[in-house]
Order: structure tokens, then sequence, then C-alpha cells
């Protein structure tokens, strides 16, 4: 029983990312009296560094084309652990195919009982190229280079309730101003479901959260529970978007021996009134995906996915020691390996869309072998090779945990 809380501790004192090393140990002077000793290792929390940003759904769209159009580039700041109390201080300025500039703060512990906080943050971005439709799955693109046909500015406040360690609601407001050109309102009449160029609407969002993963960057056990609420349009504005979804997920992880881990999650999404096209999402995005269609977009209303992995610790928490780093926060390298297998399933319901994309309103099937790196400052690098049901196959990289 000991050991299992010292675990515990171990994995909340690590899921603060604060720290790049925990180690808890225990001395004992008799049967009934013990001490803890508890040592850890800062990150680092100054980051001012460079943007590289690539403009796609996943990295191997990009990967495929090798468009530098569609990179970004600037300087992003970041002051993590802000005055000493886990806040996070943002700004972030950039160029190349989203000019944008914006700013974060977040305060997750403003109460002496420290169980309520907040954030605040705004942004503006414009761009000369944009998405305005999909045919066969892939994105449909228009770009004028002689002005910006997209601007976007947001401004948000979340309110943060913390009552128990792992529980967490989020009660937000979102003004989102949004301008494009006429020809994108030509090309597709449901961008935004107007003929008016503009959006000027509130959100209300809501969303809890119950994380007992072990660890946050790359879990091995536990579980992860997520609902969200969205309501886009509350009539307060004139030229606004009325649309809300429901929004789910559900993940779980188990330890099948020493070095044996299975992981599976589902999620799902369910639209209450239809959002315009700007603002319609679905599978394809980033992490959001049926493994073996990185080269796809499957947008629609209401979607489900699920996921699983069985994977291997090849290499199982090993510590490397670089000497020559000159900077004492990066000398100690942590490395896990993880090679796998996978299968994964989606669905994705939108009748509209269904005349020019194939994929939608079809049973999506993949599965591979994988492998796995994890390391520090939550880093993870993903190796896959996958074939889906089109019997299309390849490899394919990410830089995120597949679940």
């Amino acid at each position: 029983e000991l050991n299992k809380t010292l675990e515990r501790a171990q994995s909340n004192l690590m899921n603060t990312l604060l720290f790049n090393f925990v180690n808890l140990e225990v001395v004992y002077f008799t049967d009934t009296y013990i001490s803890i000793y508890i040592t850890v290792e800062e990150r680092w929390y100054w980051w001012p560094i460079p943007i590289f940003e690539i403009e796609e759904t996943n990295f191997n769209t990009w990967l495929e084309t090798k468009n530098f159009d569609r990179t970004n580039y600037g300087m992003f700041l970041a002051k993590e652990n802000f005055r000493g109390r886990k806040e996070r201080l943002v700004f972030k300025l950039q160029g190349g195919y989203t000019e944008k500039a914006e700013f974060r703060y977040h305060v997750p512990f403003a109460n002496k009982k420290q169980t309520q906080g907040f954030m605040l943050g705004f942004s503006y971005s414009r761009n000369h190229e944009v998405v305005y439709n999909t045919t066969d799955n892939k994105r449909d693109f228009l770009k004028i280079n002689e002005q910006f046909i997209k601007k976007e500015f947001i401004s948000k406040f979340n309110y943060e309730y913390r009552p128990k360690l792992y529980n967490t609601h989020l009660l937000g407001i979102q003004h989102h101003y949004l301008e494009v050109n006429d020809t994108i309102l030509m090309l597709n009449k449901d961008y935004l479901f107007t003929q008016d160029n503009e959006l000027n609407y509130f959100s209300l969002l809501y969303n809890f959260k119950r994380d007992k993963r072990n660890f946050k960057s790359y879990p091995t056990k536990g579980y992860f529970v997520e609902f969200s609420a969205v309501k886009n349009g509350l009539g307060i504005t004139k030229k606004e978007n009325s649309s809300m979804f429901l929004l789910g997920s559900y993940r779980k992880y188990w330890e099948l021996t020493n070095r044996v881990y299975l992981a599976t999650s589902v999620k799902g999404k369910y639209s209450i009134e239809r959002p315009p096209f700007v603002l319609l999402s679905g599978l394809g995005y980033n992490n959001n995906i049926v493994r073996g269609y990185e080269f796809y977009v499957i947008n629609g209303e209401n979607y489900a996915v699920f996921k699983s992995q069985l994977r291997y610790a090849l290499v199982k928490d090993k510590v490397y020691h670089a000497r020559l780093l000159s900077a004492e926060k990066f000398r100690k390298i942590p490395l896990a390996i993880y090679p796998g297998i996978f299968f994964d399933a989606g669905y994705v319901d939108d009748k509209k869309l269904k005349n020019t994309n194939v994929l939608n309103n079809e049973m999506l099937y993949g599965a591979g072998a994988s492998l796995d790196l994890s390391t520090y400052y939550d880093i993870v690098f993903r190796v896959e090779y996958s074939i889906n049901k089109l019997y299309e196959h390849g490899l394919f990289l990410h830089f995120i945990a597949p679940l």
C-alpha cells in the first residue's frame, strides 16, 4: 500500500510539469515511524525560442509536398512557473503562412485553497490563403497574394474550479471576430452560412476533466475522462453564428506485465446545431485521426473514433548524461522506447459532404506497427508503419503520444 501511495505521489509531482525528475526515498526508523525524502530537479522555465511551425493537418501532409510557403516563423516567449506559482505567461509573434500576435496568462491557483484559477488570452491572425472546402477528402485552397483574405481576432477568459486533485471544471467565454474575402463565400456558400463576409459572436464553453494518468506526456497506467459542451452564438450580436456541439473522450492504460502495456481510447462528437464550414472539423487533424489516413481530412457534424495500442518497453526510463551540454537542466536525458502494434477505427457522419467526400459516412480502419520514443520536456517522437481500408500503406512521423 505504501509503494502505491509513493508511486501516485511521484506521478502527481511529475504531472505538475514543473520537474524533469522526482525521487522519493523512504527511511525507516521503526515499524510505525518513517521519513520520506523528496528530491526534485526543476525544469527550465524560460523559453525564448524561435518559431518554425508547419501549417498543415499533420507533419506528414507537409512532408509530402515540402511546401515552405505553409510554414510559420517568428518568436515564442514563455515563462513557466511565473511568480513560483505554476503560472504561465506566453507572448507569440509570428509571420509566414499565418501572421499572428498572441498573449496568454494562466493562473491555476488564484485562491488560498488552490481550487480556483483563470486564463486570459488574446490573439490576432491573418492569412493570404485559406481552406474553403474539401473534395475527395482533400482540402481546397484559395490564395490571393495581394491581400489578406481571412482575419481573426479572438479574446477569451476561462474560470477553472478544481475541488479535488484529479478533477477540473472549466467555464469559458470567448469573443470571436472573423472577416473573410467575398471570393470565399462565392466558392462555398456554407463557409459562414451567410453572404455577409463577417462573423461576430460570443461562445460559451464548459469542460470537465478527470485525469488519473501516471504521466501526462506519455501515460502507461491510469485513465483520463473529458467532456465538453460548446455553444457558439449567444444572441448578443447581430452578425453571429449559432451552433452547438458536445464532445467526450475516455482513455484507459494498463500495465499488463513489467514491460508490456495496453492503451485504448474512444472519442466522439455530436453536433446539436450544424456549424458553418469555417468551424466544421472531424478526423484528420493533428492527433484526432485514424492512423493510416494521415493524408485525408474527414469533416463532419458527428464522429466517433477508437484507438488501441499494445506496446513493449524496450528501454524503460533510462537516464543518459550529456556532459557536452552546458545547461545543467538539460544534461540528464530520460529516455523510454516502446515498439508496438496498433489498431484504429472511426466513423464520420455528415450527409451534406458525402457527395464530394467518399470517406464520409464510411467505416474507417487502420492498423500497423509503431516505435515510440519519449524523453524530457514532454517530447514524444513516433515512427509508424500503417495500412488503411483502401490498402494504402506507408511510413508516418508524429510528435505527440498516440493516445
